[in-house]
């Protein structure tokens, strides 16, 4: 039988609130909760050339940059047009080798390089979906803005025996990116050093279709960048408890339900691990729709999460710093 979409409704607003605009959820860059993250880098890195000669350092164009040195013109700004990347480098003869971008770095120099994720071009953070025991049915599928009035539709079941899909809980929607020295900088070289870095990140949650500030959402939200040996502190606003909390006791003590028992044997990690798969089924019986969401497999990784009530955006922001001991 074919699923009829059912007008949700009409409300009468300011006519200067919303223009006109139709949301699907899901839609771009968002889940089925409207729920978009953006990340913004801030880091300043300090790079040493022991060499006796000149070496040029090629640099990914995702990142801005500008070279801490002179009159600080060895820049790269990136920004979206359009949906379109325009990169805009200066002082070009410098900043460009063999039409690679980069620097160079002079013989026995260290110096300061300033790398960034900006708010023009940020980094989306890919989010899960929301799910129920009625999967992603049961749920609004679209909000549209126009002028005074805002309409959406809901897709119902055909299922008239369920009348409850489940109570609403934190879910996790994302999981972090690991970044590792030696990833971040692949360097095949044994003059070029990187002495240390530090800076902030910022993680912007914006649910994207509440133009109207109608629409509230709860979930829970992991740190988006985590960088592996280095500190990451001073959290705004200070996370809610770590991963492990979250997985080990707030779930199963927020839904009345009773952890699994531990054994002394290590049990084998699923080929598919999913953050929110506390249980398969439900007491009853009825099966769980669970997102699966991948975590590094460490049994010492942990991570702050947060539990989050929001109806238009929060941003998070902390800062990271690390330095090479062995230098």
């Amino acid at each position: 039988m074919k699923r009829l979409a059912v007008p949700l409704f009409i409300l009468l607003l300011a006519s200067s609130l919303v223009s006109a605009a139709t949301y699907d959820l899901p839609g771009d860059n968002y889940n089925n909760i409207g729920i978009m993250g953006e990340v913004t880098i801030n880091l300043n890195v300090t790079i040493v050339n022991t060499a006796p000669f000149p070496k040029f350092i090629i640099l990914n164009p995702r990142y801005e940059f500008t070279v801490y040195r002179l009159d600080n013109t060895e820049t790269m700004n990136a920004f979206l047009l359009g949906g379109n990347v325009v990169h805009n480098l200066s002082n070009i003869q410098k900043t460009t080798l063999n039409y690679y971008t980069g620097f160079w770095i002079l013989p026995y120099e260290t110096v300061v390089v300033n790398f960034r994720i900006t708010s023009h071009y940020p980094y989306i953070v890919p989010t899960t979906d929301y799910q129920t025991i009625c999967g992603d049915r049961a749920k609004i599928t679209s909000v549209e803005y126009n002028g005074s009035q805002v309409t959406g539709v809901i897709e119902d079941l055909d299922d008239i025996s369920v009348l409850s899909c489940g109570v609403m809980y934190p879910q996790l929607i994302n999981t972090p990116k690991v970044l590792y020295l030696r990833s971040m900088f692949p360097m095949v070289d044994g003059h070029i050093r990187i002495l240390k870095y530090d800076g902030t990140v910022t993680f912007r949650l914006t649910n994207v279709p509440n133009q109207a500030g109608l629409f509230n959402t709860f979930f829970a939200a992991s740190i988006p960048v985590i960088f592996d040996g280095a500190e990451m502190y001073d959290f705004v606003p200070n996370y809610t408890m770590t991963y492990k909390e979250y997985l080990e006791k707030f779930i199963w003590e927020y839904r009345g339900l009773n952890p699994p028992q531990r054994t002394s044997q290590p049990q084998p990690l699923p080929p598919m691990p999913g953050m929110f798969q506390l249980s398969n089924t439900l007491i009853s019986g009825v099966s769980v729709w669970a997102p699966q969401v991948t975590v590094p497999q460490s049994e010492e990784f942990d991570f702050p999460v947060w539990i989050i009530f929001m109806s238009s955006n929060i941003d998070i922001t902390y800062h990271v710093s690390w330095k090479n001991e062995g230098r």
